[in-house]
């Protein structure tokens, strides 16, 4: 996380998770931990688009190298073709997030959650995005929609930091994190890194007043 909010915090670690936007691929929190990069997992493509499509503006090509370049102009070309593309969606959306260019980020996450409401990815792409703009209740909204639809440790673990550090809600966090401590699937790093938060939650809260909920 190299943002300007996360970069000040060890715990904000939604980028972390994210760092392969694998939602549910997550295995283990020192593997993200250690390669924190985005990853596009998209198609690449050399036939580059006459023109992006209607209302939508080609993304810049400075500092980009030419495989991203024909990475990115293969992804506008398939949202030519077809707008509501989730490939396309959400490979643009991971490369903006890549280089912190949140407005154009969240564009595109947008897009693909009402291209593919029962996705999670997407979801989850949209709550670390809005995490970022400093928009944290409404990035806790979009995480509690993700973990309706499938439950996954990992995104427990980020709703309980979210609740905890950024929303002042410890009761709320510390919820979230005994569910993804109780999650059979947690694998084991991930079950002692939610055991230890939850410690030193606990032991902030009992050494400090909490707002009312």
């Amino acid at each position: 996380m190299t943002d300007q909010t996360l970069g000040k915090s060890p715990r904000s670690i939604l980028l972390l998770l994210a760092a392969g936007l694998a939602l549910m691929l997550v295995s283990t929190l020192s593997y993200l931990s250690s390669n924190p990069s985005l990853v596009a997992h998209t198609g690449a493509g050399s036939a580059a688009p006459q023109s992006a499509p209607a209302g939508q503006q080609m993304p810049t090509s400075a500092g980009m190298d030419d495989a991203t370049q024909q990475r990115i102009m293969a992804l506008m070309q398939k949202l030519q073709q077809n707008p509501t593309d989730l490939e396309a969606l959400t490979g643009l959306a991971e490369h903006f997030m890549h280089t912190q260019d949140w407005q154009k980020a969240e564009t595109f996450a947008l897009r693909a959650v009402v291209a593919a409401p029962n996705e999670t990815q997407p979801l989850y792409m949209l709550g670390i995005i809005q995490h970022n703009q400093n928009r944290h209740a409404e990035a806790a909204a979009s995480l509690e929609k993700v973990v309706s639809v499938r439950d996954d440790p990992s995104v427990r673990y980020s709703l309980g930091i979210l609740y905890a550090y950024y929303l002042n809600q410890p009761d709320k966090g510390l919820e979230q994190l005994q569910k993804a401590l109780d999650n059979p699937a947690a694998p084991d790093d991930l079950k002692k890194a939610v055991a230890k938060e939850m410690d030193q939650i606990k032991e902030h809260k009992n050494h400090a007043p909490q707002q009312a909920q």
